[in-house]
Formats: structure tokens, C-alpha cells, sequence
């Protein structure tokens, strides 16, 4: 019983910290805002995490790792590198309608500390998920400068993320209603899963 009360009080504190952190960055969030957040007393929050840092590393970890850890599962599993593609673009559209603001915090956070994603598991993630991509890009006899996973990773997630990062100017823009935001989501995605494709096209 004991075990899963303290179980429970972490997790609301972490649940806590990644609202905090990934709307407002490291910078931008004290202890005492963390505890008010969690509804624990700043005691209590030292005593699971002794710092701002151990609790934003976990948190980082947790939210960044969502953006490469969902692409390797596809990546490892069954199927056409065609079809991959079409499962990536989807997967990451739909944890950026859960947390459209991810992409920003990830990238503010790495220009603040690069080694947040130089280390593991990061790093090895990353290179597992190029590992995995170039034989099939090799297999497709395309140039050197569009043979490379990293590439392709970036060329991915950064269509994806941008969407989102631009999503609320351009619905003012285009004054979208519900619908035709959502419309407009589902024709982007498409429009990106054909630039991608067309791209493996020598």
C-alpha cells in the first residue's frame, strides 16, 4: 500500500513537471511552482527529487524519447520501407496533436544542452534509427547526399514538427474552423508522406 502511494505522489509530481517544462522549458519553472502544481509541499518534493535538474532530466527524457523511441519500434517491425514511412509520418502526427509544443521544447532544450541528446540512450537510438534507414535508402541507388539516415530522420521529423510549430499562426491566417484545421492536418500529413516517398526515388 505504502509502495503504491509513493508511486502515485512521483507520478503526479512528474505529471506536474512535464506541463510545466514543456510549456515553459527548464528556465522558466522553480521548486516551489513544481510543488504548487503537484499539490505536495516542497519537503515532500526534495524527498523524491532532490533537485530541479533529476526532475527535468527524467522528464526530458521521457518527452524527447517519444519522438525517436516510436519511430525505431516501427522501423524494427514487419513490412515495406514504403509502408514504414507512411507509419512514421502518422505516429508522429498523432503525438504532436497530443502535445503540439514538443518539438519546441525539445529543440530549446538541446540548444541549451546539446548533451541532452548527445548521451544515451539518446545517441544510440538515434544511430540505431540511421542504421536501420540507410541500407534501404543504398537499396534505392540514390546520390550520397540523400543516401544518409540522418538525414532522412531530420528531413522527417522537421516536416512534421514545423506543421505544428506554424499550425496556430496559420489557422489565424486561414481563419480555420475545427473541421478545417483538421482537414488541413490530414492533407498536410498526406502531402508529406508523398514528399518523402517521392524522395526515394533516384
Amino acid at each position: 500500500m505504502g509502495n503504491t502511494r509513493n508511486n502515485d505522489t512521483r507520478q503526479r509530481i512528474l505529471d506536474a513537471a512535464r506541463e510545466l517544462f514543456v510549456k515553459r522549458g527548464h528556465d522558466g519553472v522553480n521548486m516551489r511552482e513544481l510543488a504548487e502544481k503537484a499539490d505536495v509541499n516542497k519537503g515532500l518534493l526534495h524527498y523524491y527529487f532532490k533537485t530541479k535538474e533529476s526532475i527535468f532530466v527524467e522528464v526530458f527524457q521521457d518527452q524527447a524519447g517519444r519522438l525517436y523511441t516510436e519511430v525505431l519500434d516501427i522501423l524494427e517491425g514487419k513490412g515495406s520501407f514504403k509502408r514504414k514511412v507512411v507509419a512514421m509520418v502518422e505516429r508522429y502526427f498523432t503525438l504532436l496533436t497530443e502535445i503540439p509544443s514538443l518539438p519546441a521544447f525539445v529543440m530549446f532544450e538541446v540548444q541549451r544542452d546539446p548533451d541532452m541528446i548527445a548521451t544515451a540512450p539518446f545517441r544510440d537510438t538515434i544511430l540505431r534509427i540511421a542504421a536501420l534507414i540507410e541500407p534501404e535508402l543504398r537499396k534505392r541507388k540514390l546520390p550520397p547526399e540523400r543516401a544518409s539516415g540522418v538525414q532522412f530522420l531530420i528531413d522527417m521529423l522537421s516536416l512534421c514538427a514545423f506543421t505544428f510549430a506554424m499550425l496556430p499562426g496559420i489557422s489565424k491566417v486561414l481563419q480555420f474552423k475545427k473541421a478545417q484545421r483538421a482537414a488541413f492536418l490530414e492533407a498536410r500529413k498526406a502531402h508529406i508522406i508523398a514528399v518523402i516517398q517521392q524522395n526515394l526515388i533516384p
